[in-house]
């Protein structure tokens, strides 16, 4: 465990106690969202954090030649965050429940 006195320039501290990767039904896609279970460095409460998966094509900007790109543009899958309600526990497990609980309100059918 970290020594949040040693550490004292950061206003808050959490670890990645837990996470869960689910898969619902979000507006008719299957969608996969990760939730991560935050242990307070200063509380010891929980929290969580939401992603959902998100397909993305990039094109590198550089090098080029002649203002034409070098390179081809790439597809990606990348973590972006999800916003969910916020939760308080006490212990992971109890924080991750609640965000599942959360989650299933957007999810048809549930």
């Amino acid at each position: 465990m970290f020594d949040t006195e040693r550490h004292g320039f950061c206003s808050e501290f959490y670890t990645i106690e837990k996470s869960i990767e689910v898969v619902v039904n979000i507006q008719g896609q299957d969608t996969q969202i990760k939730i991560d279970a935050l242990k307070d460095g200063r509380s010891g409460k929980f929290s969580t954090k939401a992603y959902i998966e998100e397909h993305v094509t990039l094109q590198p900007t550089y090098p080029q030649t002649r203002g034409s790109y070098d390179r081809e543009a790439e597809d990606f899958r990348v973590w972006v965050s999800y916003n969910l309600p916020w939760t308080d526990r006490d212990t992971a497990d109890a924080a991750l429940d609640q965000a599942l609980g959360f989650l299933r309100e957007r999810c048809p059918d549930s």
